[in-house]
């Protein structure tokens, strides 16, 4: 099983590669291609030939929640490529997303409707609940809260009819892969808290969570939060993390002093289980 960082918002050790700020996850396994997110903008698509990917070798593409940082790139691929994939993504993803400050009400989604997909002629495929793709992958959703600790943020919201409301963020995707060394979760951004998410999938699959690849949208956390994220890291045996993106680099200072294997994963970064 290979997994491979097609963007971030930094550049790792090839710089040939482009970087963003935004988000993209390249997974094979046995007959299995797949994308996860696809980044801010197409610049993503660029990276394709120099780690040696080929776009029509992907059968799906799974969008994690449909902020621009996470969901710019699909319409590059689409328009590059033979079309001939499912799309994943859950049944609120077109719902409007925003961010409303009492100085600022910024639109956050993304850079494509239902029309244009089905004008693709695109194969949709709505996740409402767990979802097993192969023997190897799943996908989770509809994540509970359990930590006061990770509330969710008072800025973000959905547009629903001429009402904006408070958005939980609960319907993000989040990829489960089963490798030898256990459960490893990808995850875009982790709106609704790392810990709220591996709680929800350990409750649901009676696993152990081995690690975390991906964003923890820790940027803006306070210490009491990154030092509780941190805690129940230790207390469910978290062994490898692999966070850039979203996660801050006070969290990630945090999270050296763990007795944790912690990569700071950019663009270009392969890792294999």
């Amino acid at each position: 099983m290979e997994i491979i960082t097609l963007i971030e918002n930094n550049l790792g050790k090839n710089q040939n590669l482009k970087n963003e700020f935004g988000l993209s996850f390249f997974i094979k396994d046995e007959d299995i291609e797949l994308i996860f997110d696809t980044g801010q903008t197409g610049l993503f698509f660029n990276n394709f030939r120099e780690l040696n990917i080929v776009p029509n070798n992907i059968k799906h593409i799974v969008l994690s929640h449909s902020h621009y940082d996470h969901t710019g790139g699909l319409k590059t691929f689409i328009e590059n490529s033979n079309k001939d994939f499912t799309l994943y993504i859950t049944p609120k993803f077109f719902q409007e997303k925003y961010r409303i400050k009492p100085d600022i009400k910024e639109f956050l989604g993304n850079n494509f409707d239902l029309e244009y997909l089905e004008k693709n002629k695109i194969d949709i495929k709505y996740i409402s609940n767990s979802f097993k793709l192969s023997k190897n992958i799943g996908f989770f959703t509809d994540f509970k809260s359990y930590f006061d600790f990770e509330p969710p943020a008072e800025y973000y919201f959905r547009k629903i009819g001429d009402s904006f409301i408070l958005d939980h963020m609960n319907d993000e995707l989040v990829i489960g892969l089963d490798t030898p060394k256990g459960m490893v979760l990808i995850c875009g951004c982790s709106h609704i808290g790392i810990c709220n998410i591996i709680e929800s999938i350990t409750n649901e699959t009676g696993k152990n969570i081995y690690g975390v690849i991906g964003g923890l949208h820790l940027s803006r956390a306070s210490n009491e939060r990154i030092e509780k994220t941190a805690q129940y890291f230790l207390e469910k045996n978290i062994k490898f993390l692999a966070v850039s993106h979203c996660t801050g680099e006070k969290a990630l200072s945090y999270f050296k002093n763990l007795d944790i294997n912690l990569i700071s994963n950019n663009t270009g970064d392969k890792i294999i289980f």
